[in-house]
């Protein structure tokens, strides 16, 4: 008999941490035991009887003298430990974990961090490395990016098209980095010239689930995300996408009540009680990138269309963002000796011609979307260049490609959100 994987769930409102202790199997007399631990010693213990339930639970009410919540501004964690032990009290099992008290909920058209609106600016991170592609080179690897993006002026990531190593949001707990989790759905669509592409299939829905299952107890993040950039136009017909975008939905949901889940990622928002709505804008003129978000004080936001019709049922006034945007194509090695692009580089829209013009194209794009009342954050592409997108902030080496101060600066200016 064992200690198997539970959930930690922060009740802000109770001022208590709730701890699921699953146990291998139940036996008469033996216990589960959860402590919290502060810096100043344990805060609080409780026990509960692990022959009754398959799934034990205790609660953890924190005094108010010894309650800290953990936010970007100060991640604090609680230290963790839970304990088996079988009816004449010896110890069967032991496991030292962490926790935070951190609360996400919306209110409107606000996402509320602890009660705050806390705008999110987030860079997307696809989490590929030169030499080891996919998979971090090392665990200091994993830290160094989210240092990366914290000096560039960001405060979290959507971690793009792939679950990353837990091991990552580890270190985006102990930094305060926000976190939206996500699936690698790779361009699951039926329109257009990718009609071969891949259907979604319940398999996705198993293995999303494994992943929100895994990581729902880092405090970090924030919200979900199962799918991204799925093309489909609505019609008068349930199809597969239709299916699968809701179970993925709704499983999430299940799975973790306590984090908003945006259905896709731009394009198909098929789920009308998604709780959050965004659209991806790589329009990289800020004067007709304002005019595209113009409408959302209105209830009109930005949506991804396509020429053959509409992609997503109608926005139902929830919180929006841009969740991708930018991607400045800017790379000072990429001329070749005869002063042309190289072909391989690539990025969105024109190619600035120097530094400067990247500078002002940036301020451009993200004072628009800073000065939006109604926009609870965004995700610029990207942290890196990755292969021959050569849009990231640093290069794919990570070594430095842009003056990082200025790139801070430019995000540093206060967001009319916050104000509201």
């Amino acid at each position: 008999m064992q200690l198997r994987r539970g959930a930690v769930t922060a009740n802000l409102g109770a001022a208590a941490l709730t701890v699921e202790l699953p146990v291998s199997q139940n036996r008469r007399g033996w216990t589960v035991t959860a402590t919290l631990f502060d810096a100043a010693g344990e805060v609080v213990s409780a026990s509960a009887r692990a022959d009754l339930d398959k799934t034990p639970t205790v609660s953890l009410p924190i005094p108010a003298d010894r309650l800290r919540l953990w936010s970007p501004a100060d991640p604090h964690l609680y230290d963790l430990t839970l304990e088996l032990r079988d009816d004449r009290g010896a110890l069967v099992d032991r496991v030292a974990s962490y926790a935070g008290m951190r609360s996400v909920t919306i209110d409107a058209t606000a996402i509320l961090i602890n009660g705050q609106r806390v705008f999110q600016r987030l860079v997307l991170d696809q989490g590929y490395w030169p030499d080891t592609l996919m998979t971090a080179p090392d665990d200091a690897a994993l830290r160094r990016d989210i240092e990366l993006a914290l000096a560039a002026g960001f405060n979290g990531a959507r971690l793009h098209q792939k679950v990353f190593e837990e091991r990552s949001f580890y270190h985006a707990d102990r930094l305060g980095y926000l976190v939206w989790g996500e699936f690698g759905d790779w361009g699951a669509n039926s329109d257009g010239p990718d009609t071969d592409n891949q259907q979604p299939t319940a398999s996705f829905v198993t293995q999303w689930l494994e992943a929100v299952r895994r990581d729902r107890n880092h405090p970090s993040i924030v919200g979900w995300c199962p799918l991204n950039e799925t093309h489909q136009r609505i019609g008068d017909q349930i199809t597969v996408l239709d299916d699968v975008t809701r179970a993925m939905f709704w499983a999430t949901k299940l799975a973790d009540p306590t984090r908003p889940v945006l259905d896709a990622s731009g394009y198909s928002h098929r789920v009308a009680e998604t709780d959050v709505w965004d659209s991806h804008d790589y329009q990289q003129d800020p004067g007709w990138f304002a005019a595209n978000h113009a409408g959302l004080a209105g209830g009109r936001p930005f949506v991804n269309r396509s020429e053959h019709g509409e992609y997503s049922l109608p926005y139902a006034g929830q919180p929006y963002f841009v969740s991708e945007f930018g991607g400045i194509w800017w790379n000072p090695d990429a001329l070749d000796a005869d002063g042309r692009v190289r072909t391989e580089s690539w990025g969105y829209g024109d190619r600035v011609r120097d530094e400067e013009g990247f500078y002002a194209r940036f301020e451009g794009l993200t004072g628009v979307l800073l000065a939006d009342p109604g926009m609870f954050g965004y995700c610029y592409t990207q942290l890196t260049d990755v292969f021959q997108e050569e849009n990231g902030i640093y290069r794919f080496d990570r070594s430095a490609k842009l003056d990082v101060e200025r790139i801070r600066a430019a995000q540093q200016r206060p967001a009319a959100y916050e104000g509201r």
